[in-house]
Parts: C-alpha cells; structure tokens; sequence
C-alpha cells in the first residue's frame, strides 16, 4: 500500500496525508485479519488470537488492540491508527532498506520523503496489479484486499489510469468475494476516506 501511495522512483506521495493515513491504517489492520489474528463484527474488532505476529510493526500492533479492555468500533481504530501509521510504515520500511528518507525544508517546516532505493521494486506491485486486473487475471487473497484498499482510498484512477469501465466494475465484484470481517473493514475506510477528503475541503 505504501509504495502504491507513492511515486516510484521520487517517492513523492500521491495521496493527501490524512487519506494516505487511513489507507495504511486500514492496510496494518487488514494484515492481522488475514492472519486471523483479528476479527470484524458488527462493525467492532475483537482480537482473536494473542499469537506474536513475527513482525515488528504487527506485533506491535496486535499488543495494542489487545491491550484494550472493551472492543472499539473500525472507525474508531481507524481514527486512532491513522495518526501514526503513515511514520510507522515508512520505519518498516527504512529498517528493511527499501527507502531511504531525504529530508528538505521548506519554509519554516522540514518535509521527509521517503524515496525507494529500488525503482523496479517499488513499482512492482503497481505493475503487478494492474497488469493482473486489465488481463482479468485471478488474484490471491492478499492482493484482493490491496485492490479493496486501492478502491477504498479512491487510488484505482492512479493504478488503473486509462482502464474501461467494465474492468472498474470487475474488480468491486472481485472485493465483494472476501470474507465479511474484510468487506466490513473496506466499507468503513472508504466512509472515512470519504469524511476527510470533505473535512480537508
């Protein structure tokens, strides 16, 4: 999700802060989910596993949701996680060498952007999919949800820039088969997108 929000070889991002925040808040969930360490219900996420993720940053945050004493709604975690999951994500990634960060200033302000050490690895999963979805080509679970997500976040007009309708249409056909805690997530990330592009205005 990270490298689809940004330019492949400049690292400039492509999306608004708060929306990118979002989207890799609703992407960090989504990796527990599918790893069944958590569960959507009635709109509320419940831990369903205490099992260590072996990453980092997962574990990290699964240690969060459980450290909660009552379930808290999607929205709610999504309000909450999106205030640090873009720097959260970025880390991950300088840790693994994936980025390197090149801080400018500007004004009174510094601004760091992340720029990919590798250009053809950054822009893999962009050509990957895309290629995938204009072919109609199957798509694992993981990247069934990446695609949800895309929607989600409204990045689709960046990855399928160019694409005819029908494939648009097959691919929310493609998002409504995955499990219902998925579809739950999905949902509430895009009304909450779609809430801060009309706060941000």
């Amino acid at each position: 999700m990270f490298r689809l929000a940004h330019h492949d070889t400049t690292g400039r991002p492509l999306l608004h802060a708060s929306v990118a925040g979002l989207g890799l808040a609703a992407a960090l969930l989504a990796e527990l989910a599918l790893t069944d360490a958590i569960v959507i219900e009635r709109d509320q996420v419940f831990v369903a596993s205490r099992t260590p993720p072996s990453d980092a940053l997962a574990h990290t945050m699964l240690d969060q949701l459980a450290g909660e004493a009552t379930a808290h709604t999607v929205r709610t975690w999504l309000a909450f996680l999106s205030q640090n999951s873009y720097d959260r994500v970025a880390a991950r990634l300088l840790r693994s060498g994936h980025v390197r960060a090149e801080v400018t200033r500007r004004l009174l302000t510094k601004v760091t952007t992340y720029v990919p050490t590798d250009a053809n690895v950054a822009a893999w999963p962009w050509a990957r999919l895309s290629t995938r979805l204009r072919n109609g080509q199957p798509l694992d679970g993981y990247d069934t949800v990446l695609v949800g997500l895309v929607l989600a976040i409204d990045l689709h007009r960046h990855v399928l820039d160019g694409a005819p309708g029908h494939v648009i249409a097959g691919v929310r056909q493609l998002v409504a088969t995955t499990s219902p805690s998925m579809r739950l997530l999905l949902h509430h990330t895009e009304a909450a997108v779609g809430d801060a592009v009309l706060t941000s205005h």
